[in-house]
C-alpha cells in the first residue's frame, strides 16, 4: 500500500496496486477506442456530426460545468476534423487522456464494441 497526497493538504490518500490497475485499464480502453473512432471518422467524416449533436446535448443537459474549457476544445476539434482529433486525442500525454475521458465521440462505437474493448483491456494489464 502507498500514500499519496491531495492538493495542497497533507491530508494522506491510501491506494493500492489494484486501483492504479484499474486507471491503466480504463486508460487503455479510452485510447483504443478513440483510435478506432478515428478510422471511423475517416472512412465516413459526415459522422462528426453525431459527436456534434452529443456534445450539444451534453450542455443542454449540464449547463455550466468544470468540463466547458474541455468541451470548448471539443468543439474545436470536432470543427477541425479527424486529423485533430487525433493529434489531440490520441496522444499519451495528460492532456489527451482528460479529452478522452470527457469526450462526446463515445457514441460512435457500440454498446457490444465498448464491453469487447473493455474487456480487452481488463485482460492485458
Amino acid at each position: 500500500m502507498s500514500l499519496i497526497f491531495r492538493g495542497w493538504r497533507s491530508e494522506p490518500l491510501a491506494f493500492d496496486n489494484r486501483s492504479m490497475n484499474r486507471q491503466q485499464q480504463i486508460d487503455r480502453f479510452l485510447s483504443d477506442a478513440h483510435r478506432l473512432i478515428v478510422e471511423r471518422l475517416r472512412a465516413d467524416p459526415a459522422r462528426i456530426s453525431e459527436a456534434s449533436d452529443q456534445l450539444n446535448r451534453w450542455r443542454a443537459q449540464a449547463g455550466d460545468t468544470r468540463s466547458d474549457v474541455y468541451w470548448n476544445e471539443w468543439e474545436q476539434l470536432l470543427a477541425q476534423g479527424a486529423d485533430a482529433i487525433e493529434q489531440r486525442v490520441c496522444g499519451a500525454d495528460d492532456h489527451a487522456a482528460v479529452l478522452r475521458s470527457v469526450s462526446p465521440l463515445s457514441v460512435l462505437i457500440s454498446q457490444h464494441e465498448r464491453f469487447a474493448m473493455l474487456r480487452q483491456a481488463r485482460q492485458a494489464e
